[in-house]
């Protein structure tokens, strides 16, 4: 009963993962870069649902509301003042520009609200079938998380700026040809992706509390989902949410922490040695 609590909780951690690269792959698909403060976004977002509710006295749904606004808003800024400049740059400058994002974002965070780990009193009862036990925000996260989930597939596929997104992913020079604004795509990608990310941090916060550095790990782990899946396949990266969330909490339940994140680390390695395009990417020929 132990190993199935961990795997229904890790099914649950996975599907909140599962949004959480969303957003990710969808810029790499879209706009070819690397999105390297992907999780200090998210850390930025958890600090502002806390200052809106705790500072500011506003209800904790409109909190999450405001948050996706400007997180929406902060990606797209990040995008016209920085990105923009990049597109055509080696990859090297790249990964420099955008980590110093990471960077300011932390320290300006830690300026703010110093080291002290902040955090909403959220209290959720745990909830059990028989010997099966998983907690009430992880069950939500994860609801709300494929409810979103389907739908962003809704909108990719049915609307016409969902279409003309998967247009430019698929082959940018064919999309420029069909009349579709190359850079207006871009600059609606980049904010889906900066609201996918205030989606999460809404179901976060009754899970976790934050401090100046918590993005790193959602940054990493997020960037290995999106590589394991296959970068640019929103399929694939679904799917790898759910191994990463399945093993990451089963290994450490037996374990600990680390160990879990270790394990999680081993197969990604032997992903990309074995199969470099991930688990649904296509295999590019040299």
């Amino acid at each position: 009963m132990l190993a199935l609590s961990a795997v229904v909780n890790g099914i649950l951690y996975g599907g909140v993962l599962a949004l959480l690269v969303l957003g990710l792959n969808l810029m790499f698909g879209v706009v070819q870069i690397i999105h390297f403060f992907y999780g200090q976004l998210l850390m930025v977002g958890l600090y502002l649902i806390y200052v809106f509710t705790i500072w500011c006295h506003i209800p904790l749904i409109l909190s999450c509301l405001l948050t996706v606004g400007v997180l929406l808003l902060i990606n797209t800024l990040v995008h016209v003042l920085v990105v923009k400049r990049l597109l055509t740059a080696d990859l090297i400058n790249q990964f420099l520009a955008l980590a110093s994002v990471m960077l300011i974002l932390e320290n300006l965070c830690q300026a703010i609200f110093g080291t002290d780990i902040k955090g909403i009193p959220i209290n959720l009862p745990v909830m059990n079938i028989g010997e099966l036990y998983f907690t009430t925000s992880n069950l939500i996260a994860f609801v709300g998380s494929l409810v979103f989930a389907a739908l962003f597939y809704i909108f990719l596929n049915k609307t016409y700026i969902g279409l003309a997104i998967r247009a430019v992913a698929q082959d940018k020079e064919v999309a420029g040809f069909m009349g579709i604004n190359i850079y207006n795509i871009y600059i609606v990608t980049m904010a889906l992706g900066g609201g996918l990310v205030g989606i999460v941090a809404a179901f976060f916060t009754p899970i976790y509390s934050v401090y100046p550095h918590f993005g790193g790990s959602f940054t990493l782990i997020s960037f290995i989902i999106v590589v394991l899946g296959g970068m640019g396949n929103l399929l694939g990266g679904f799917i790898a949410a759910f191994i990463i969330g399945v093993i990451t909490i089963l290994v450490s339940t037996f374990s600990n922490t680390e160990i879990g994140l270790i394990v999680s680390y081993l197969i990604f390695l032997f992903v990309i040695l074995i199969r470099p395009q991930g688990i649904l990417g296509a295999k590019v020929s040299r």
